[in-house]
């Protein structure tokens, strides 16, 4: 039988909701677009420490893309941002770290819970190739910005370079990229995550969408439109659509979590980050 966990359901539109609810449910309500977040209570608060300082996780550095984030080891993010004679070197990063880390990485908290509970796979590319499972995540102050990460969304089909980028045929199945993290530790504001009902349909359009909050700190395309603010607690699994528009709200301490991204692919729920 499937664990259930006690369950935050939140809607664009609608009251927040709550429930129990198992994590494949949860999933799944966030695929087909029922929902736009499910928090669930997976963690005692007592047992963050064993899921955060665990030597499997390379250090923490910062994030190529966000001044105001850090992560372990290699992200897709960076990586799909590539271009020119940056693209095939930073492949071929990504790719080796995956190879020297998963192993160690597949003995986690967070990826024996997605194996056991998701029946998660790797995303693989050919025969042999698997991009990374899961990171550790930093959120910092920015001094005068609005987010700690601005507006921006996910789609694991949008390399800059699409004819060289490896991940295409077959992963834009319809279904929304899914984030799952667990929040560790809160900033001291509570600063949460804003989602809004709105998909960036191309890679070039979600950059222009980005150059424009870069230019103007406002996005036109994302006034008026249905949003959420979800505030996790720490020992919470935030399952999340980052298909859709969302940001991390400015953060006055370091706040941290633990997540991958998930797809449907094949029938099977596919991690990787």
């Amino acid at each position: 039988m499937s664990t259930t966990y006690q369950a935050e359901i939140h809607a664009f539109g609608q009251p927040q909701r709550q429930g129990r609810m198992s994590l494949a449910d949860a999933a799944l309500m966030i695929r087909d677009r029922q929902a736009a977040a499910v928090l669930l209570d997976v963690a005692e608060p007592a047992e963050l420490d064993g899921w955060w300082n665990d030597a499997s996780f390379p250090e923490v550095t910062q994030h190529q893309s966000f001044p105001g984030a850090g992560k372990s080891g290699l992200a897709i993010g960076p990586t799909q941002r590539l271009v020119k004679e940056q693209l095939v070197p930073g492949l071929i990063d990504y790719f080796s770290y995956a190879a020297r880390c998963n192993a160690a990485l597949r003995r986690t908290r967070f990826v024996q819970l997605c194996e056991r509970e998701l029946g998660a796979g790797p995303v693989r590319v050919g025969q042999w190739g698997e991009l990374p499972l899961v990171s550790k995540r930093e959120y910092q102050p920015i001094a005068g910005g609005l987010y700690s990460v601005p507006p921006h969304c996910d789609a694991i089909h949008f390399g800059r370079e699409p004819e060289r980028w490896p991940i295409q045929e077959g992963y834009d199945e319809g279904f929304d990229q899914i984030s799952l993290f667990l929040s560790v530790r809160d900033a001291e504001n509570g600063a949460g995550l804003v989602i809004w009902d709105y998909r960036a349909p191309t890679r070039p359009a979600l950059d222009d969408l980005m150059s424009e909050f870069s230019r103007t700190r406002r996005i036109g395309a994302l006034e008026g439109v249905p949003k959420v603010v979800i505030k996790g607690r720490p020992g919470q699994l935030n399952v999340l659509n980052t298909r859709a528009m969302h940001a991390v709200e400015q953060c006055t301490t370091v706040r941290q979590t633990l997540g991958s991204f998930i797809v449907w692919h094949d029938g099977q729920w596919r991690m990787f980050h």
